[in-house]
């Protein structure tokens, strides 16, 4: 991918036909917006760029040689479900490529429709569309009281990361925390004060993780985190700078220091490849345990 200190717009086009990538490379290269431009012949030589995180927009063709119909644009946003897509087809495709944009592609359009300002105004409005999706989308995917991610932003965030952690043969490491006696909290110093803990760890967590790292409030005093790449003989000094981060942030709070947590872990070994939902029992599991020793640091 060409490296541009503008950041313009990256555009990857996934067709194999050469006569029509020179067509939208001449029509994009003549508008008034300055794209960086590339292109493959097949879905799979488009996966890589995706996990690089060097795609804005994809135009995507819907016979290719190693995808066929639907298949192609299904595996791209199981892959990147964050890039736009718009489908490029032919007349005789176009009940396909009506499907694709109802299953979430931007736009779709004929191939031999393309001379004018035509593909220049679909890639600049399905820009926009995407990024007018996503904030709504988000809305729905964060807790609005810690502004971590919530159950459903999780699942959705983690299951793709673990897809890519397979592939890769990368390993994560799953957290799951339990903020301990929060109901005396909300006894003793009100409902107030219990919102206040809650931030705190969100707090504690956020500081504490990358930013690659995916981390949710996934339940009222459960928070979970999915270390992206993370090996497990370091999470021991992970999960200490989170409890020293909360020890910090607990002494400004109304519960007066009372906040603690007990966490368990869950590996994940990507030629073993446990489902989100094995890593999820495990990871409980040793949380408990750890519970019923009572060494959360209370």
């Amino acid at each position: 991918m060409v490296s541009d200190p503008q950041r313009r717009m990256r555009i990857l086009l996934i067709e194999d036909n050469p006569d029509d990538v020179a067509v939208a490379r001449r029509i994009l290269r003549s508008s008034e917006q300055s794209f960086s431009i590339e292109s493959v012949g097949t879905v799979g030589e488009s996966l890589p760029l995706l996990d690089a995180g060097q795609v804005d927009l994809l135009l995507l063709d819907l016979g290719l040689p190693d995808s066929g119909g639907l298949e192609g644009f299904h595996r791209l946003r199981a892959q990147a479900p964050d890039v736009p897509v718009i489908i490029l087809t032919g007349e005789t495709d176009r009940d396909a490529a009506r499907e694709a944009v109802r299953r979430g592609a931007q736009d779709y359009l004929i191939k031999g429709e393309l001379e004018g300002n035509l593909l220049f105004h679909a890639v600049r409005y399905a820009v926009e569309r995407h990024a007018h999706q996503k904030e709504l989308a988000e809305r729905s995917l964060r807790d609005p009281l810690t502004e971590l991610y919530n159950r459903r932003g999780f699942r959705l965030l983690a299951e793709q990361s673990l897809r890519l952690a397979k592939r890769n043969g990368r390993e994560s490491v799953l957290l799951l925390a339990d903020v301990d006696d929060l109901k005396s909290i909300n006894d003793t110093h009100g409902h107030l004060a219990g919102d206040e803990a809650l931030c705190a760890v969100a707090g504690a967590f956020m500081a504490s993780m990358r930013e690659s790292d995916i981390v949710a409030r996934f339940a009222g005093d459960e928070f979970v985190a999915l270390a992206v790449e993370a090996h497990p003989p370091g999470i021991p000094s992970l999960v200490g700078r989170f409890r020293e981060c909360l020890a910090d942030r607990s002494r400004t709070c109304v519960a007066g220091g009372r906040i603690s947590v007990s966490v368990g872990m869950a590996p994940f070994d990507p030629k073993a490849a446990p489902t989100l939902e094995q890593l999820m029992d495990v990871a409980d599991r040793d949380m408990y345990a750890e519970k019923k020793r009572g060494c959360s640091g209370r």
